[in-house]
């Protein structure tokens, strides 16, 4: 095995420091053991909810048609198995995918510079507390909102954005603060949308939807680069945005799973004890008991990616998207300033005030509960590259994580003012901003994906290695991926 020195019994990966050898812890063996530590893709699916599920997906199939919803099937499998590749680095060795692949030559400064301007340019931005405060706004009216309430708008999205950066410093671990938010957010928002689907949407409707998973290659636009927008948007949101694979795997982590039961999680910065977090994970040595107990981790992680992220991405999309084709024309551009309540009218006609409030409560949530995972996504992305790359950041804050993760989180809020000001002078409405995000994950995940693929095949030993299948899935999925970035950014060039 060639990634392991026989002289200290020490594991090498990459250009990084070594990683000691230890056990694989064993894995729950109860149901209630696995209940507890099951939740990393409660979090993610939250977010993906929100972000592609609600907003973009029935905006780009009420446009384009429901044909187009095989962009969200191509894009939701690759996600699957880009998330268990993530994850099967992290129980291997308890690092999260960011530090393995700033392990990778030339080395942490050059990666981490790279990760970090890219999870600014695809994540960085408020712009689903933005999308939110159209729901406060629509309240505050009695109508939908336009272009005349911009203003408005934008000093309520602020406001919530910053109200984000207090709930994520208390309550706790911060892991747990998200996992009961965005559970309770998902029951809630299914809850509600089964019973509108079911009493709203004919059975036909319903029908296409579904077919419309499996329509490959239909796209109902004779200008491909017009539509390469909302459609590129679909691509990088579908299930889950730009850095989700190397979140879930920070979440695995700091839940303990695998060799993550060897280092600690994030606590909040009120009511939270310091915290020292190794740059450096522990890696499993090879013997028959680990590697029995590597099958039941990754048993765990099918259940929780699959069970979870998978099948709830698939009813994520199809139900808002067999409301929306319902509520609104074939063909209409969904309003860029009411994102939150596009339905809002529409369903007003049908239960009056209560299918009103129905949904400002559920626009509002959804978009916002996106917006908390999403600022908690980028501040650990963030922490985890800042930590492995930099010992003097290390020393400063005298090993404790924390001081990092909420320096970050304070700095979020000079970028949330930033943000601000900078869609007050261009007037951008929220639907266009998550759109033109959403693309960005179009070459984030490429990179991500290929990098986790090279330290999984060269460096993981040959009994855990990704099977071949896997590998070239995978492959297929970063040319899917490139090709919708490469019509966004021709569709910026050229129309």
């Amino acid at each position: 095995m060639d990634n392991v020195n026989d002289d200290n019994g020490q594991v090498l990966i990459g250009v990084g420091p070594p990683l000691r050898l230890s056990d694989l812890p064993s894995p729950p063996s109860s149901l209630i053991g696995l209940i507890k530590i099951i939740g990393p893709s409660v979090i993610v699916l939250g977010m993906g909810i929100g972000a592609g599920e609600w907003l973009l997906a029935p905006a780009a199939t009420v446009k384009y048609g429901v044909g187009i919803l095989w962009i969200a099937t191509i894009a939701i499998i690759i996600q699957t198995l880009a998330f268990l590749e993530a994850v099967r680095y992290t129980i291997y060795t308890g690092e999260p995918l960011t530090t393995g692949i700033m392990r990778l030559w030339p080395g942490p400064k050059f990666w981490g510079f790279i990760l970090l301007v890219l999870l600014v340019l695809s994540l960085g931005w408020p712009v689903w507390a933005f999308g939110a405060a159209t729901a406060i706004i629509a309240a505050y009216m009695g109508r939908l909102p336009g272009p005349q309430d911009a203003n408005l708008i934008l000093i309520s999205g602020f406001i919530l954005s910053v109200l984000i950066i207090l709930i994520l410093s208390f309550g706790g671990k911060v892991v747990r603060v998200l996992e009961v938010f965005q559970l309770f957010m998902m029951i809630f928002v299914l809850v509600v949308m089964v019973l509108l689907v079911f009493t709203i949407v004919p059975k036909v409707s319903l029908i296409n939807v579904i077919k419309g998973f499996i329509s490959f290659g239909q796209i109902q636009s004779s200008d491909l680069l017009g539509a390469a927008l909302l459609l590129g948007a679909v691509a990088g949101y579908a299930g889950a945005g730009a850095f989700a694979n190397t979140v879930i795997s920070s979440y695995y982590r700091d839940k303990g799973l695998g060799m993550g039961a060897y280092v600690v999680s994030i606590t909040t910065i009120v009511g939270g004890s310091k915290i020292n977090l190794s740059p450096n994970g522990v890696a499993f040595k090879i013997t028959d008991d680990n590697l029995r107990r590597w099958r039941a981790w990754r048993n765990i992680a099918l259940i929780d990616i699959i069970g979870i992220f998978t099948l709830g991405s698939f009813l994520g999309i199809l139900l808002p998207v067999a409301l929306a084709i319902t509520l609104l024309p074939q063909g209409e551009d969904i309003g860029g300033w009411a994102v939150a309540v596009y339905q809002g009218e529409a369903l007003k006609t049908i239960y009056g005030s209560t299918g009103w409030a129905i949904i400002l409560v559920v626009g509002f949530w959804v978009l916002y509960s996106t917006q908390l995972g999403l600022t908690e996504l980028v501040v650990r992305t963030a922490t985890d590259i800042l930590w492995t790359m930099s010992s003097k950041i290390r020393e400063l804050t005298r090993n404790d994580v924390r001081k990092v993760y909420y320096t970050l989180l304070a700095f979020m809020t000079l970028w949330i003012i930033t943000s601000y000001i900078l869609f007050y002078i261009l007037k951008i409405n929220p639907l266009l901003a998550s759109a033109l995000v959403a693309n960005m994950s179009n070459i984030v995940y490429p990179l991500t994906v290929l990098a986790n693929l090279y330290i999984n095949i060269k460096y993981l030993p040959k009994e855990i290695k990704p099977s071949p299948i896997i590998v070239a899935i995978l492959l297929v999925g970063t040319i899917f991926w490139l090709t919708f970035f490469t019509l966004f950014l021709l569709s910026l060039v050229l129309k």
